[in-house]
């Protein structure tokens, strides 16, 4: 019975439920990043959604919930998630090209909000232990993946979670530098050269 309800559709309610829950957090992006935390009121967002402010409470409790929301659904987490959810039947260059560049081009196209996430950070706690576990999570799952093609042999024995912060930090920086999208491919390759196996060598 339960496989049963999990096929089963949503209904129209949860349906406008989910897209007013994406309105609201979608439309708070848009203030956030143009005004910061402290200067975007609940007010304010809601006049911009065409919503009573009580519908937002509805949703979240508190400002910072959906600002927590935000930072949940637009960082780099679902797209990797979607990235390494998918089979593991492509080459490790690859995966970690995709996993590279689409973070690359979130860093670019959100900077204004990662921005002010980046100084909410700083002095609000709640927010900076937030981004902490977000970035632990995102770690954990490129380690998975590592240690998968270790198994596989398709890599080299090496740390994983070394290589994956590596990966990640570089990455960042790339992006701080306001270097080309190409470079990015090139750092790849730099972190591939010392953990590719010999099967993978050879192909």
């Amino acid at each position: 019975m339960n496989g049963d309800n999990k096929r089963n559709p949503l209904t129209q309610r949860e349906r406008h439920a989910q897209m007013r829950r994406r309105q609201l957090i979608d439309t708070a992006l848009r203030l956030f990043a143009e005004r910061g935390l402290e200067k975007t009121t609940i007010k304010a967002i809601a006049e911009a959604a065409g919503v009573a402010q009580g519908l937002i409470y509805h949703y979240f409790p508190s400002k910072e919930a959906l600002f927590f929301a935000v930072l949940d659904e637009h960082g780099f987490l679902p797209q990797l998630r979607e990235i390494l959810g998918a089979p593991h039947d492509r080459p490790v260059r690859e995966v970690l090209a995709e996993i590279a560049v689409r973070y690359y081009t979130l860093l670019r196209e959100k900077e204004a909000f990662l921005t002010v996430v980046m100084r909410e950070a700083l002095v609000n706690p709640g927010v900076q232990a937030r981004l902490e576990r977000l970035t632990r999570e995102a770690v954990a799952l490129l380690v998975r993946y590592l240690a998968a093609r270790i198994a596989a042999g398709e890599l080299r024995p090496h740390h994983p979670e070394v290589v994956a912060l590596m990966l990640l930090s570089s990455v960042f920086m790339l992006h701080i530098g306001g270097m080309p999208v190409e470079r990015v491919y090139d750092l790849v390759d730099v972190v591939l050269e010392g953990i590719v196996g010999q099967r993978a060598e050879t192909r």
